[in-house]
């Protein structure tokens, strides 16, 4: 069994942390027989590492990963149209359907609609009965920007170049648009830039992005009372904060789903003793902004990452 560190992803950006997730995701989907692990390593930073592999070259990972993996089954979510803040019927008439996927032993599309948001919550904007969705969801429509379009173009877009640059680096940000928003790159208030960004749109590192979204059946939603939390998601002070662990030993996809849900890694202060106990070393902690914070037209992005 080969391994491999991925050198362009770094683990206190959370696009690189949920690229590396969602590339976890995708191998262990591939190969499901050969317990393919993540760790993470200091390497001019925190970069993640697989093992377990079945090839031991960059470029035939990338090709394969292209060609071969099973990525998320957006066709089966076409009738939601571009965007998840849909109207509670029409999600939960789509729940129905993949279901019956999962009864016949492909989860993948049911995992991903637990990711998306709940027909249990509804979110009565506008006197118009939309679900509530998840936190992870940083794009809908404005700018023309939608998170189930995006996900759709960037499947027809990337290719193993792409995925190589994400994975091995360096990041460019020379892909123009199609971006989820989830890297901190993306936040540049206009007025700290030197020119007007509009006219040239977000530059943005599509393969990353694409793994990114991988990523989000372990990141599910939960109805808790009236409201949709997403895991790995807390409230301080009125903003929504993302906080993840990065471990040193490696861990499977089952007990990365785990590690990601910990209660510990809500707390203000978490109990390092008990982390590192379990493999844990760092954790990062990430607000969810909108820019500006006041009117219509905003944009919603993380901050830098800070470690806690």
């Amino acid at each position: 069994m080969s391994s491999m560190v991925f050198r362009g992803l770094e683990g206190s950006n959370p696009l690189g942390f949920l690229a590396a997730v969602g590339a976890l995701r995708l191998l262990d989907l591939i190969w499901p027989d050969r317990e393919v692990r993540l760790r993470w390593i200091r390497d001019d930073g925190w970069r993640p590492e697989i093992s377990g592999l079945a090839v031991d070259d960059e470029v035939e990972l990338c090709s394969l990963l292209s060609e071969s993996a099973p990525w998320a089954p957006l066709d089966a979510f076409a009738e939601l149209g571009d965007d998840v803040t849909v109207e509670r019927p029409l999600f939960e008439r789509v729940v129905r359907q993949v279901a019956g996927t999962a009864i016949a032993r492909d989860r993948r599309a049911a995992d991903f609609a637990a990711a998306f948001g709940s027909d249990v919550c509804e979110d009565k904007d506008k006197n118009k009965n939309r679900i509530q969705y998840t936190d992870l969801c940083f794009i809908t429509g404005s700018g023309h920007q939608c998170f189930l379009k995006t996900a759709r173009d960037l499947a027809q877009k990337v290719g193993p170049e792409h995925l190589r640059e994400a994975l091995f680096g360096p990041w460019r940000r020379a892909d123009r648009s199609l971006s989820l928003r989830w890297d901190p790159d993306d936040a540049k208030e206009y007025a700290l830039q030197w020119r007007d960004p509009g006219p040239e749109g977000v530059l943005s590192v599509w393969g990353a992005n694409r793994l990114a979204f991988e990523a989000l059946p372990l990141f599910p939603t939960v109805p808790t009372g009236k409201w949709l939390r997403t895991s790995g998601f807390r409230t301080q002070n009125r903003t929504r904060e993302l906080t993840w662990p990065l471990w040193t030993r490696p861990a499977t996809i089952d007990s990365v789903r785990s590690l990601l849900s910990l209660r510990e890694l809500g707390q203000e202060t978490p109990n390092r003793g008990e982390l590192q106990a379990m493999g844990i070393e760092e954790i990062f902690r990430v607000q969810r902004v909108r820019i500006p914070p006041n009117g219509a037209n905003f944009k919603v992005s993380f901050r830098p990452a800070r470690a806690v």
